[in-house]
């Protein structure tokens, strides 16, 4: 009796261990694809020129911060509202176009804050103690540069019609550096540390839920 008793004490232990594993992988993989999902609307509405407020031609993208581990924001890019302002330069082609040209934005292709009007579309929050652990993208040149490593506080990943390119930028604390970055790697860690999922972000615009390697 006492080995039988065993036995099924040793087998229930497993089973309930295997899908405690299991129900966080599947809870890990779920989050980790609406983070996907999230990149993918801003996307849809960035390259759709959805009007923002009364601003016509915004584009849209989505900010990470090392600061705000266990949430992120999609962000309208109004500002500065005038298309062709030297300080939309950021954003690849602006300094080549004038204001009246039917392609000028509005935008810098980097969330801000403080602008009026306000960027802000909407504030994800993941649940379940998940966590954005780090976010790493390679620079021009080739140089892998993460957030984990001081490189930069903010990531902004951003869609703007015509092209289907992604806009990422890496940002210093402060805002003093900013380094362009050709993909972008989102990671995400279950609340006991154990195990991560990645979001890819392509500079061609593919998005992508992977293994963190």
């Amino acid at each position: 009796m006492l080995v039988v008793l065993s036995i099924i004490v040793v087998v229930t232990l497993i089973a309930v261990m295997g899908q405690s594993t299991f129900n966080r992988s599947l809870l890990l993989t779920d989050t980790t694809y609406t983070i996907a999902f999230s990149v993918r609307e801003a996307q849809t509405l960035g390259l759709s020129s959805r009007i923002s407020g009364s601003v016509y031609g915004a584009g849209y993208g989505v900010r990470f911060s090392s600061l705000t581990p266990t949430s992120y924001i999609l962000f309208a890019d109004t500002s500065p509202a005038s298309p062709g302002s030297t300080q939309s330069g950021l954003c690849p082609g602006h300094t080549q176009l004038s204001a009246t040209s039917p392609e000028a934005h509005p935008g810098d292709c980097i969330y801000d804050p403080s602008a009026t009007p306000a960027e802000l579309v909407r504030t994800y929050s993941l649940n379940r103690g998940f966590n954005i652990y780090k976010f790493c993208g390679h620079a021009i040149g080739g140089a892998l540069l993460c957030s984990t490593t001081g490189d930069f506080e903010t990531m902004h990943i951003t869609f703007m019609r015509p092209s289907t390119d992604t806009i990422i930028f890496g940002r210093t604390t402060g805002g003093t550096t900013l380094h362009s970055l050709t993909d972008a790697k989102i990671y995400l860690r279950s609340p006991d540390g154990a195990a991560e999922r990645c979001v890819v972000v392509s500079k061609v615009g593919q998005v992508a839920v992977t293994d963190c390697l």
